[in-house]
């Protein structure tokens, strides 16, 4: 993090697309717990949502979460948005309307975290970041690294104490950028470690 990718604040930035995109899953998903499913739908214009089960309707909004726009940064954070979905299957048994805030967000720091793996994960594909020549050192790592994330992810929503039925729209981005640089700078101390 702070050689390769210039430390927490520039890692962050890095995100790009994925930022914007984290911010409008937190505005949406904020409001779906304070205002209701059908109230959010009708503000953000996705259509009908109640009686889908949830793992339906994330699919539903993922062009809003996640435009379309063809570039490597979008790219990532639609892959994320769809990862987070498949890594919930638990979520294709419930009716939108009876998932519960925590529910909501678990969902939102796993495709956050998602987000920073697949940056990783592509920054390595593109040398930016590289890794130890043993194998079994990379695999050590590989088994680790998404725990660590999530795990980071989650530490800096605590620091932050997020009350997802609070949130409004202008706060969402302060609180994806001091989220994800939170966690960048947790992922660096595990390397002072």
């Amino acid at each position: 993090v702070r050689q390769s990718l210039g430390g927490a604040k520039n890692a962050t930035t890095r995100l790009g697309a994925s930022r914007s995109s984290s911010a409008r899953l937190l505005s949406v998903v904020g409001s779906m717990v304070s205002r209701g499913i059908e109230a959010t739908s009708r503000e953000f214009g996705l259509g009908e949502l109640i009686g889908k089960n949830a793992s339906d309707v994330f699919l539903q909004i993922m062009d809003f979460v996640c435009p379309d726009g063809g570039s490597t940064d979008e790219g990532i954070a639609r892959c994320s948005y769809i990862e987070t979905i498949e890594s919930m299957p638990e979520l294709s048994n419930i009716p939108i309307e009876n998932i519960s805030e925590e529910q909501f967000l678990i969902f939102t720091e796993t495709y956050m975290a998602k987000v920073i793996e697949e940056r990783l994960l592509n920054d390595i594909g593109n040398k930016t970041i590289s890794l130890p020549d043993d194998i079994g050192t990379v695999q050590v790592i590989q088994e680790q690294l998404c725990d660590y994330i999530f795990g980071s992810v989650s530490d800096a929503v605590s620091q932050l104490n997020v009350d997802i039925k609070n949130i409004n729209s202008s706060q969402t981005r302060f609180i994806v950028d001091f989220v994800y640089e939170r966690a960048y700078t947790i992922l660096a101390s595990l390397n002072e470690e």
